[in-house]
């Protein structure tokens, strides 16, 4: 009987440990307090329009890069392998603590969408580079949680997006010319207070750009209101 309670005892010892070892998502040391490329997301009103502009879309980001590869490390023209290259590691984590990439430099920069409404134009800030990877970090202020918001986005070419850690897109099927809302995400979840993002965004060649907004479950746009240091 004794034999038994001890390992029982253990067994109960052992489970806890195991459990709490079980791997989370990771959240930067900066969630509590960021300084950098914030937003606040304003929730819509009851009668708020689908209607999209420039306001509804994250704009301020702190991004990452070029991060170049060569023409023949992918393989084939498409080169989607490139997608799931972690080009720095613990990417899910980026937060612009993390050393730049040979090449590479974080600036925090607060796009204008020089196309149309929602561009995060890349092309444009690296001087039309391809063969390359970028990421761009944010962070979302909510003021309560939200359970089912729905996340849209577009890319040229392919896209990765983290929240709060965990990966919730990943595009990676052909090249292609971006344009808004070209892939819908439902059951996104963002909590109270401040929420990581992570986009990353690689180009083959010619265009390099990304859109990313949110809505609630009705489609009615969360308006993202940049947080602007005063200089």
């Amino acid at each position: 009987m004794k034999t038994a309670a001890l390992v029982c005892v253990a067994t109960i010892i052992l489970g806890t440990v195991l459990a709490g070892c079980e791997p989370t998502a990771s959240r930067p040391a900066t969630m509590k307090a960021p300084s950098q490329a914030v937003s606040e997301l304003v929730m819509p009103a009851d009668k708020a329009t689908p209607f999209i502009t420039e306001k509804d879309f994250v704009m301020n980001w702190l991004v990452l890069g070029p991060i170049a590869f060569t023409e023949s490390d992918f393989g084939g023209d498409q080169q989607q392998p490139s997608t799931d290259n972690e080009f720095v590691k613990n990417e899910a984590a980026l937060d612009g603590t993390q050393k730049a990439p040979q090449g590479a430099t974080w600036q925090e920069k607060l796009f204008n969408g020089d196309v149309q409404a929602g561009q995060v134009d890349l092309n444009a800030l690296y001087n039309e580079a391809d063969h390359s990877a970028a990421y761009a970090v944010a962070w979302l202020k909510c003021t309560d949680d939200v359970k089912d918001a729905k996340l849209y986005v577009g890319s040229d070419d392919y896209l990765k997006v983290w929240i709060n850690g965990k990966l919730v897109h990943t595009y990676k099927t052909v090249r292609r010319a971006s344009n808004q809302d070209q892939d819908c995400i439902k059951g996104i979840r963002l909590e109270k207070g401040y929420n990581h993002v992570v986009v990353k965004c690689v180009d083959v060649v010619l265009g390099w750009d990304f859109y990313f907004r949110l809505t609630d479950a009705k489609d009615r746009p969360i308006v993202a209101k940049p947080v602007v240091k005063m200089k």
